[in-house]
């Protein structure tokens, strides 16, 4: 394991320079925030939950690292910025790809960005003609990264039989998804709506759109089930509170609902997502 971690503050350091892309960036006006925001001002609690687990993990030495689904960049870019010059190898793998996005993460932060489509089920993606495979050499990855991905394809065994595929023995994946089993969904429940609105319509059809809404969600048993098939051996795994609403523009009906599901996060399997840390096994 490495014995350098990423303190709050050199994180927090980070945030407060960050100089989001184009692509990270949200349209100024809207109205959903009361602020222009980004998207690692959106997530910054996940991704600090990230980056404080996965230092733990990192190895000794130089490091390559592929991030799966790695579509808006944020991750290979506060990697970049995190970890000692000149150790880091990196890949991002994914869709919504293009020239002048691969362009210039390449620039900044020396990374191969390799479009694959890695929900090979989704039959609105199969006709597109990408590769399904991974072009990296077997056992070549010291640390692979999944994060918010699984929840919108239609099987995550693909992607994580690729992941296992390409990641070293011993290597690790980390991966984030929301927890099926947050108090949101239990209110939402109560009160007669879905817990399903946040998934996919049935029958959506856009063969133009590369994103989709989730598919499925997932509870912690159900991941470390999904990582154990594809032959990884769950080492860290939690339930945790990553959303950040801080910038949000809510009405007092929301402030109110809010404030309630702060005492549920209590009890573990109520908070809103989770983080799993897995590993190959060694030859």
């Amino acid at each position: 394991m490495s014995k350098r971690s990423i303190s709050r503050s050199e994180f927090e350091a980070i945030v407060e320079t960050y100089d989001p892309l184009p692509s990270e960036a949200f349209d100024p006006n809207d109205r959903r925030y009361r602020r222009p925001i980004n998207y690692l001002l959106k997530n910054k609690g996940r991704f600090w939950q990230t980056l404080r687990v996965a230092f733990n993990y990192f190895p000794k030495g130089n490091l390559t690292v592929a991030d799966l689904g790695t579509y808006p960049g944020t991750l290979l870019r506060l990697l970049n910025a995190a970890v000692e010059p000149g150790r880091l190898e990196m890949y991002g793998v994914g869709l919504m790809i293009s020239e002048d996005f691969r362009e210039t993460i390449s620039a900044e932060c020396s990374a191969q960005i390799l479009t694959v489509n890695l929900d090979p089920r989704n039959d609105q993606l199969r006709d597109k003609g990408y590769p399904i495979k991974v072009p990296l050499e077997d056992s070549s990855i010291d640390f692979i990264f999944a994060l918010e991905i699984i929840e919108h394809m239609v099987s995550p065994s693909h992607l994580l039989g690729e992941a296992f595929r390409i990641c070293k023995p011993g290597g690790h994946i980390l991966l984030t998804t929301p927890n099926v089993t947050r108090i949101g969904n239990v209110f939402k429940l109560l009160v007669g709506i879905s817990n399903f609105d946040r998934l996919i319509d049935p029958d959506y059809i856009d063969p133009d759109d590369e994103w989709r809404p989730h598919f499925r969600e997932y509870t912690l048993d159900e991941v470390h089930r999904c990582l154990s098939a594809a032959g990884f051996q769950t080492r860290h795994k939690l339930h945790s509170v990553m959303n950040d609403t801080r910038f949000n523009v809510s009405g007092l009906g929301q402030r109110i609902i809010d404030l309630l599901k702060i005492p549920f996060y209590l009890a573990p399997h109520l908070r809103d997502s989770l983080l799993v840390v897995a590993q190959k096994p060694e030859e």
